[in-house]
């Protein structure tokens, strides 16, 4: 009688811990998803041909015209600009979303503080603010980060624009550069996007498909080799291809930004953007992004920022607080 009631207690205990780790999953739900730094050793499939550049290889040898080419391709839900070359899997803008969008340009010390942008033919001015992280030196052919986005709060009356970005180029003068985009804009879902504006300028790469909290990995990387339009570079997102294009010098800066864009007032985040793990690439490797380089920090209230040394890389956090 003894053992069956030890054995009742055994399996009641069971049960009431299954029930209360049912009832935590909601809230460790909300957490950060975090994943372990896995970039160290990274490096594109050896000799990779994206997609979309096989695809046009395919249609041409069945004597398909570039035009005919660019409307096979968006059916397939990828797409080229064939005055350069640039490939990506989703699609461009058309001239009416085009103009819903901000022009881009890398922020600079004074941009930061006061800038003003008119978004397409609207005539509203739109408010933004900065928070930067960059590299001061061009040495790099990469750059990449584990991203958890955090809220990037929007609100009526208050932030209607909310931009993540992972940039590589000539960012303190903004005249070759490209960047990956994660935005949640009012009324809307968190989306990717790719910006070059020599290369179709805003390029939808889709939906972000991972949870609100998750952990993403960004790359954007030259693939060290260049044609009559410049360095080639990919971009993958979660390890997986979504776009090329190219930047005119194959050593570049690096940085990371979130930006904030509003009439005037502005939506206080609920949790922080964090940059949990940054790398660097140097033409033939990964290195943290760690205090060994020479690294700009720019932030403008209501935009906060911290940095910290972590046994890997900097961790950057950054939000919105009025």
């Amino acid at each position: 009688m003894i053992k069956h009631k030890r054995a009742y207690g055994l399996v009641s205990a069971i049960l009431i811990g299954s029930m209360f780790f049912s009832l935590m999953l909601p809230v460790a739900s909300a957490q950060v998803i975090s994943q372990v730094a896995s970039l160290d050793s990274w490096q594109p499939p050896e000799d990779f041909v994206n997609p979309v550049t096989l695809k046009i290889n395919e249609f041409r040898a069945a004597g398909l015209s570039d035009e005919e080419i660019t409307v096979q391709l968006a059916a397939l839900g990828m797409g080229w600009y064939p005055a350069t070359g640039a490939t990506w899997i989703g699609e461009a803008l058309s001239p009416e979303e085009a103009d819903e969008m901000l022009m881009r340009k890398p922020a600079t010390e004074s941009s930061t503080k006061s800038e003003s942008m008119q978004p397409g033919s609207a005539t509203r001015t739109v408010v933004g603010r900065t928070s930067v992280m960059r590299t001061n030196k061009y040495s790099w052919t990469g750059v990449a980060a584990e991203i958890v986005c955090g809220s990037m709060s929007t609100s009526s009356g208050g932030t209607l624009r909310h931009y993540l970005c992972v940039q590589l180029g000539d960012l303190d003068c903004g005249t070759d550069w490209a960047e990956i985009v994660v935005t949640h804009n009012y009324g809307e879902v968190y989306k990717w996007y790719l910006f070059d504006l020599d290369e179709g300028a805003w390029i939808f790469l889709g939906n972000k498909n991972t949870p609100a909290y998750a952990t993403d990995t960004f790359v954007i990387m030259l693939s060290g080799v260049k044609d009559s339009h410049g360095w080639v570079y990919d971009v993958w997102i979660n390890y997986v291809w979504k776009a090329s294009g190219h930047i005119s010098s194959h050593y570049v800066q690096a940085g990371h930004q979130k930006e904030i864009y509003s009439e005037g007032q502005f939506t206080d985040d609920t949790s922080d953007a964090i940059f949990f793990y940054n790398w660097l690439h140097d033409g033939s490797s990964w290195s943290y992004w760690t205090n060994s380089t020479s690294t700009k920090w720019l932030a403008q209230d209501p935009l906060l920022g911290s940095h910290t040394l972590q046994p890997s890389s900097y961790k950057w956090r950054t939000w919105t607080q009025n």
